[in-house]
């Protein structure tokens, strides 16, 4: 992440803002400069350029009620979104200009006084009486200022490979822009830094700095080779046994030693002397 330092903001945008002398109007602009406020507001905010009267009222109810109120005609103008918000001194004059919006539309669509607009009300005064408000910066709006800045700026001048190289974000929105950006990641920063307890410019340059290189993973030595041998089970009965005559010496004669009358499990402990017939040889159900 790279953070602007306010001075390198601040230089930047004096060069680029003076470097700037104004944006070059496309023919479908200058169409658009000469049509009136809905089919304006169609174009550049939702990108349709055919619709009718009805499709306009419903797109714009936003509440599916039937009628459009104060705070939906408002939203139709784009009032209270930020880029409006700041073209008003203050919280008053911006609900002033709210009110003369509302007003305004009211005035002329709402027939029956009501303070609502219904759709034959809007449908016999027809999309061309809807009044514009471009003055004082009710142009619109509607969505986050991200995707404003897409829409209304990224998208007509940056649009292709040779307008969307370092040089050409040369316009005073590019460089209101970026600075938003800045702003947030030096928030972020100075978030992380309090949480680490280091100061911001420590955070800023171990962001900058390039992550060291790891160290190539070390040769593990070769895994000792296991051999395993074959299990009891699966072994000749003559290799198996080979051993069990020098075993059988040291078992004591049965009723003596610590052994005394215990049963015999293992072929050692049947190999005692005198031991009973019986626990000589295991009998099966197979047996009788």
């Amino acid at each position: 992440m790279k953070v602007l330092t306010a001075l390198s903001v601040h230089t930047l945008f004096v060069l680029l803002v003076s470097a700037h002398g104004g944006h070059e109007d496309s023919e479908e602009i200058a169409k658009l400069a000469n049509a009136g406020y809905a089919i304006r507001h169609m174009a550049t905010e939702h990108h349709i350029d055919s619709f009718d009267t009805e499709s306009f009222f419903q797109l714009h109810d936003l509440n599916r009620d039937g009628v459009w109120d104060r705070e939906e005609i408002e939203a139709i103008y784009g009032v209270h979104h930020v880029y409006s918000q700041k073209k008003s001194k203050d919280d008053i004059e911006h609900q002033r200009k709210a009110d003369h919006v509302a007003d305004t539309v009211l005035k002329l669509l709402d027939k029956d006084g009501d303070g609502k607009v219904t759709s034959e009300e809007f449908v016999a005064v027809g999309t061309s009486g809807l009044p514009s408000f471009d003055d004082i910066g009710a142009e619109g709006h509607h969505y986050d200022v991200e995707s404003e800045f897409f829409l209304h700026h990224e998208e007509q001048y940056h649009s292709t490979p040779e307008t969307q190289s370092d040089p050409s974000y040369i316009h005073p929105e590019d460089v209101e822009h970026f600075a938003q950006h800045a702003a947030i990641e030096r928030e972020e920063v100075e978030r992380e830094a309090k949480f680490q307890g280091i100061t911001v410019e420590e955070a800023i340059r171990a962001h900058e700095e390039p992550p060291a290189a790891r160290a190539p993973p070390a040769e593990s030595a070769p895994m000792p080779k296991i051999t395993r041998g074959v299990p009891p089970e699966k072994q000749d009965p003559v290799v198996k046994y080979k051993d069990i005559g020098k075993e059988s010496n040291s078992q004591s004669e049965w009723g003596t030693g610590e052994q005394g009358y215990k049963q015999p499990n293992t072929p050692v402990e049947k190999m005692r002397k005198n031991l009973p017939y019986k626990y000589k040889f295991r009998r099966n159900w197979g047996d009788f």
